[in-house]
């Protein structure tokens, strides 16, 4: 075998041997694109959206689009986590000014904001020398998701107590209540349909919305014919 081409062979052989490496991956959020990074799932709010309709939004509002390439909100443990209470994640940029002054935020940013679907606000933590950092925000998370449980359990122990004294109202009422949150307590929002079909009411999760081809033919239809093309040198 000649040189060149026990060269040709080794060179081969080191081509095959090194794996390929990740493709980046565009994002809807901030991050910087690493695709072994667990991020907090937040996503760009348009300017002049409405308000996250979830039972719980966290708004980031940083001081300059730059800020949200490297800071520790992208990467919160705790925050990624809070993922599973079905706590939504959102970034207000600067230009977005009637949002940011919806929240009281104006000449304050850096800011983060806890706010329930109607966007009243819950909580804020405030950026210190123009930087946020995590702990503080952890930490409002964790109190408010402490207080619904709190709230959940009492209404829980209500409604028991209203269904098994004849109040069926009131019982109907609270466990209504639960189901509506049943996002952030599953196993309660379970627990409430069950007794609310006990109490003669029927809820059961909305179907999942499919996104529609307009390319495919309504059922019943003949497919649209494609326009002829006109000649060649028309």
């Amino acid at each position: 075998m000649s040189l060149s081409t026990r060269l040709t062979t080794v060179l081969v052989l080191l081509l095959v041997a090194v794996p390929a490496l990740p493709q980046s991956r565009p994002r809807s959020g901030p991050g910087t694109g690493d695709p072994y990074e667990s991020l907090v799932p937040w996503r760009f709010l348009e300017k002049g959206s409405a308000f996250v309709n979830a039972p719980l939004v966290l708004y980031w509002l940083p001081a300059s689009p730059q800020e949200t390439e490297a800071s520790p909100l992208l990467t919160s443990r705790e925050l990624v986590q809070a993922t599973d209470r079905c706590i939504s994640f959102a970034v207000v940029l600067p230009a977005d000014t009637a949002m940011i002054e919806k929240f009281g935020e104006t000449g304050k940013l850096p800011a983060v904001v806890l706010a329930d679907a109607k966007g009243d606000v819950l909580g804020r933590v405030e950026g210190s020398r123009g930087r946020l950092i995590a702990p503080p925000v952890e930490k409002m998370v964790r109190e408010e998701l402490n207080k619904r449980g709190e709230t959940m359990y009492a209404r829980i122990t209500e409604a028991k107590k209203r269904a098994a004294s004849g109040d069926k109202e009131g019982a109907i009422d609270l466990y209504r209540k639960l189901w509506d949150e049943r996002c952030l307590f599953p196993l309660a929002g379970r627990e409430a349909q069950q007794a609310l079909k006990t109490l003669g009411v029927i809820v059961v999760e909305p179907p999942p919305q499919v996104m529609v081809d307009p390319n495919l033919p309504v059922p019943g239809t003949a497919p649209a014919k494609a326009k002829p093309k006109p000649p060649e040198g028309h």
